[in-house]
């Protein structure tokens, strides 16, 4: 599927975002008018110093109507709004690669791994509670092997607050068994022996979290369950690179047998 960028506020406030994600999301304003004459003063200002007229601008835009995608799986939730869902049709799995996430990170921008807009792929994954917990468990068996038999890196896995929770300004553990989240971490070594490790990939089972906030049921009367794994492209460069370093030759052989050889870059004088 492919997900919308641009979120609502409605959206936020049945996720819950709306509780706390206001420091980190990146608003959304629509231009007060498209009337030209209206707007005929910014682009003469710019015409006449070659500066573009920010504070102008901020005069004629309107109020925000929503962000930019903060995390992906919100915006694929009113879908599914309001339905019944026949008991055959889980447990439903979702994929979706068709673009960015947005943060503003309050001044922590420092290298790859930490960037304003990057590039993720979601995984969503819905059903009972049995299988969304089983649906859990076979995606951490896809992600070790990944990790080990291709990345051959050096990792560890966390349990920690659940994703969802964090983002809403809450800390601890979720109160249903089973959900949370699980924070696959990596060091990097040019930050020395002791250096940071970084979270390099999440799992969460997010319980009926959504599909209560968006009034999702199940035909059967279960609770309907959800899960997330969102696959940040950057933070997985930063970590292989931080690890194996640049060169093609020092990268594993499983690894390169996926990537094959790779394209001559482009040349600067």
């Amino acid at each position: 599927m492919i997900f919308p960028k641009l979120v609502p506020w409605d959206v936020w406030k049945h996720s819950g975002h709306a509780k706390g994600v206001y420091p980190e999301i990146y608003y959304v304003c629509p231009p007060k008018t498209r009337d030209p004459a209206f707007w005929e003063e910014v682009i003469d200002n710019y015409k006449v110093t070659l500066e573009v007229p920010i504070d102008l601008i901020a005069e004629k835009i309107d109020k925000p109507l929503g962000g930019m995608c903060y995390a992906q799986c919100p915006s694929f939730w009113p879908f599914m709004q309001g339905k019944t869902v026949s008991d055959e049709s889980f447990p439903v799995k979702v994929f979706d690669r068709s673009g960015t996430s947005h943060r503003y990170e309050s001044g922590g921008i420092h290298g790859m791994e930490r960037v304003d807009e990057f590039h993720r792929i979601e995984l969503l994954f819905i059903g009972t509670q049995e299988q969304v917990l089983e649906h859990s468990k076979q995606m951490q068996e896809c992600y070790k092997h990944v990790f080990n038999d291709i990345l051959d890196l050096e990792w560890r896995m966390a349990w920690v607050t659940p994703w969802f929770m964090a983002q809403e300004g809450l800390t601890g553990l979720a109160g249903q068994t089973g959900v949370g989240t699980i924070d696959f971490e990596a060091p990097l070594p040019y930050r020395g022996k002791d250096g940071e490790w970084l979270e390099f990939q999440n799992l969460s089972v997010n319980g009926d979290k959504y599909p209560k906030g968006f009034n999702v049921k199940l035909q059967s009367g279960k609770d309907v369950w959800s899960g997330c794994s969102g696959i940040g492209l950057e933070r997985w460069a930063s970590t292989f690179f931080a690890q194996k370093g640049f060169e093609p030759n020092d990268w594993p052989d499983a690894f390169r047998e996926k990537v094959g050889e790779m394209p001559k870059g482009i040349k600067f004088m």
